[in-house]
């Protein structure tokens, strides 16, 4: 995706939440994540499905391999309706006919499975009462989700929309899945409404194996809601009382207008600080962006950045950036590869309306490294290799979050479906000198899907470093392929990505500031609506992700303690050679991380060029217009 610097979805090194650790989300923590499921028991899943067999065999094969995939640890619950009351029983009894015969609970497995084995086809269609019931069972905190699945309409008053309806509007944080086991259209539209009032997803079945694929996908999200998440930190308005930070996760809020600083604790001489900083916020924010600024306590500046959050134009309100203190060799001693701690700040931009969000704060340390300056540094990076789109050979979910991406292997085609507003992460190690290479293709869409596809919905590719950085190759795009396209409702779409080759130097110059480092990269797969969100049907897409380039340039790295070698004369003249001009054009910029009375000349340049973004993104040229603008807006650092 082209805003990846500015405005990524994206992604980094997986993390080991720690006990005390707070989240911030569009949900609760997965912690407190409950999923009720609500299974129809009504004589007609004695019907035959698409493969011939009684509906309720396919339901009992696709809820027994979901039981079988759960966590032990995951609060889980089954309730069913119409499987007590026999058809010929009194109608008030039968319309409320539904028992919960598992109760929520962790380690229930063995009683989920008995349930499913005498799970067995009897009575009516209650779905109104039956969830009902489901919301009472789910109580009225942690992040909760009712799973229902039914072959029918239903067949008692009140109208299940209605019911649906009627428990969010009282404020009830519930969400809904549907899925329709061999349904009729009065019963799927029926089914979609539920869905679409309750903030759920509706999923088509016929038969074992859609119904097991639609279980496990809802029963996933249920459980890896989207958050940003890390120890409680909070940052000061003067530097001089900032919280002291190390290695870690942390979570804080931005502050309106002002810098937030905190102080970044370096435990060796010599190592590199990766600082990343990332945030999503809950509701549309335009344009907006945030610097990130790395420097010593002295003033000297080390690093800064910036993210933008998109909330307009097809626009995911999602952003991520890093910045890096090291010694460069340019300069052995420098301050900002060698002192014991680096000042970090945090600032919205001024026509930002970031106030109040929930910022996550990535910290890692790399080790010291001798003669740098004999490592790769080459401007020349790889251009496309040839990565195609393959035949499938396996199913993907993916990650919702930075903390919880899915490992892929390379050079491998996988199937998954997205739906809209769903950020999905996948992970795949690149090692030092090898690039990736990321293909998405969303097929010719099934017709059920056009009418909602005529609506302008944005998908979007990206990748990312480890320490939760742009990793793009800007200028490396493959002819006829695009980052960030709208998806056609007749027409088959393919998007791609490139990344930079992983160089230790790559640190040094503008660009691929995150392309620095081997280890976990990120492809991010997103799929956003340019106008109201709306309930969308799961898009199926594969995703195609190769690794190529032969392994070289790894550093070696030092003993805690040991000092990195001076660089040679001649090779620091060489590097000096091709970096006097990019080092000339960042003198030459304005500092947006300067006090308030300084930097609103900067400040109010980058007010005026957003606007132009936001206008132009209408006409389709956003794309370019934010390509130039990283390419101006890249990292910077004295030397």
């Amino acid at each position: 995706m082209t805003r990846i610097r500015h405005s990524v979805t994206a992604a980094a090194t997986a993390v080991l939440l720690a006990p005390g650790v707070a989240t911030a989300s569009t949900t609760d923590s997965p912690d407190d994540a409950q999923l009720l499921l609500l299974l129809d028991s009504s004589g007609s899943m004695e019907d035959p499905d698409a493969e011939g067999e009684p509906k309720i065999d396919a339901a009992k094969a696709a809820v027994g391999t979901l039981v079988d995939g759960l966590n032990p640890d995951q609060q889980v619950g089954v309730r069913l309706f119409g499987g007590s009351v026999p058809l010929d029983e009194p109608r008030e009894d039968k319309c409320t006919d539904s028992e919960l015969v598992v109760p929520l609970g962790s380690g229930n497995t063995d009683a989920m499975r008995d349930a499913v084995e005498a799970y067995q086809p009897l009575g009516e269609t209650p779905i109104a009462y039956a969830l009902q019931q489901a919301a009472d069972d789910l109580g009225e905190e942690g992040n909760r989700t009712i799973l229902l699945v039914s072959d029918g309409i239903a067949t008692c008053d009140p109208d299940p929309c209605e019911v649906a309806e009627e428990l969010t509007a009282d404020g009830f944080d519930l969400v809904v899945h549907t899925v329709g086991l061999g349904v009729d259209q009065e019963t799927r539209d029926q089914l979609e409404c539920v869905a679409d009032v309750a903030g759920g997803t509706y999923y088509d079945a016929d038969d074992t194996d859609s119904l097991t694929t639609a279980l496990t996908r809802i029963s996933t999200r249920a459980f890896r809601p989207f958050q940003l998440s890390g120890e409680p930190v909070q940052g000061t308005e003067n530097p001089n009382d900032a919280p002291v930070i190390g290695t870690g996760q942390y979570l804080d809020t931005v502050a309106d207008r002002r810098k937030t600083y905190y102080l970044v604790e370096r435990s060796s001489p010599g190592t590199s600080l990766h600082v990343g900083a990332t945030m999503r916020p809950t509701e549309n924010v335009g344009l907006s962006a945030f610097y990130l600024s790395l420097e010593t306590l002295d003033g000297k500046r080390c690093d800064f950045n910036t993210a933008m959050t998109w909330g307009n134009a097809g626009g995911n309100n999602f952003g991520t950036v890093d910045v890096t203190g090291f010694a460069d060799h340019h300069d052995p001693d420098d301050p900002c590869g060698f002192d014991d701690q680096l000042l970090l700040s945090i600032n919205e931009q001024q026509t930002s309306t970031l106030d109040g969000f929930p910022v996550e704060l990535w910290v890692s340390e790399e080790p010291a490294a001798t003669r740098t300056d004999l490592l790769p540094y080459d401007l020349d990076h790889d251009e496309w290799q040839g990565t195609r789109v393959g035949d499938p050979d396996g199913e993907v979910v993916g990650g919702t979050s930075f903390n919880d991406a899915e490992p892929i292997e390379p050079g491998r085609t996988y199937e998954g479906e997205i739906v809209e507003g769903e950020v999905l992460v996948f992970s795949v190690p690149v090692d030092w000198g090898q690039h990736v290479e990321a293909l998405v293709d969303f097929p010719d869409p099934p017709e059920e899907l056009y009418d909602y596809l005529r609506r302008t919905r944005i998908a979007e590719i990206g990748l990312v470093g480890p320490d939760r950085g742009d990793a793009l190759h800007n200028l490396g795009q493959p002819d006829g392929y695009d980052r960030r396209a709208k998806v056609q409702p007749d027409e088959r779409t393919t998007f791609a990505a490139l990344s930079y080759d992983v160089e230790w130097n790559n640190r040094a110059w503008g660009n691929p500031n995150a392309a620095d480092r081997a280890g976990d990269h990120y492809v991010v797969v997103s799929l956003t609506s340019g106008d109201e969100p709306g309930a969308t049907p799961p898009i199926p897409f594969t995703l195609t992700v190769d690794v190529l380039g032969e392994v070289d340039g790894e550093p070696t790295y030092l003993e805690a303690g040991e000092q990195p070698a001076a660089a040679t004369q001649e090779a620091r003249s060489s590097s000096e050679a091709g970096a006097d001009q990019s080092d000339d054009e960042s003198s030459a910029e304005a500092d947006p991380t300067e006090d308030a009375s300084a930097a609103a000349p900067a400040e109010g340049g980058d007010a005026r060029l957003l606007t132009l973004i936001w206008v132009l993104a209408g006409l389709g040229l956003v794309v370019a217009l934010v390509g130039g603008y990283l390419l101006v807006r890249g990292r910077r650092f004295s030397t």
